[in-house]
């Protein structure tokens, strides 16, 4: 077939693959023409983050798991068939030295990459035990982790919300993002602590 110039600006009769090399360069595709469809495995499609810069304090109870406010964020996959890469940051401080604290990672209502279950220990993404109490009030441990979610049972269009959770071995009370001591001065700085999920094309 023939390549025509149409009078209506179109050309038709080049076949698949008709175009030399190069001919097509990034400024020629529009934004957002390249879809999770097009892209290849591994590619990230979006990325979503909430961020907590506050300085709060939480009392929580014997491993039972709470939510840590202001880390919580919400998703709309643009297929799915893609995966969820979830990587975050916690800086806190507890009141109980040498007790743990445990971090988990949930989606929904249900807890992801987390250990298997066995007898009666905690499942959870990452567990970091607080420093002596001598060095305690000073002290800000870091909980981060990273953790690739294959999300099934939702439909197109639906939003997934992924959020972090606390909990400990004691009666503690938590800090986030600040010591236990948050005096005025060099040696208490504030922080931040965030989550991050992103869209990876499977």
């Amino acid at each position: 077939m023939p390549i025509a110039i149409n009078g209506s600006g179109t050309i038709t009769g080049v076949s698949v693959g008709g175009l030399p090399d190069g001919i097509v360069d990034t400024d020629m595709i529009a934004a957002g023409a390249v879809t999770g469809v097009k892209q290849g495995i591994g590619s990230i499609v979006q990325v979503k983050q909430a961020v907590n810069a506050s300085q709060l304090s939480e009392a929580v109870s014997d491993s039972a798991f709470e939510d840590i406010s202001g880390l919580s964020v919400s998703i709309t996959p643009t297929t799915t068939t893609n995966n969820i890469l979830v990587s975050y940051k916690v800086a806190m401080a507890s009141t109980k030295g040498l007790y743990n604290t445990y971090i988990r990672i949930v989606r929904g209502s249900t807890a992801i990459g987390i250990g298997d279950a066995t007898d009666s220990r905690p499942r959870v993404t990452t567990y970091h035990p607080t420093g002596p109490t001598a060095w305690n009030d000073y002290e800000v441990i870091h909980h981060s982790n990273m953790f690739l979610d294959n999300p099934t049972g939702f439909s197109l269009g639906d939003a997934l919300t992924y959020k972090l959770q606390w909990t400990d071995t004691y009666n503690q009370t938590f800090y986030l993002n600040r010591s236990i001591n948050n005096t005025d001065g060099k040696y208490y700085p504030t922080q931040i602590s965030h989550i991050t999920v992103m869209e990876v094309v499977a």
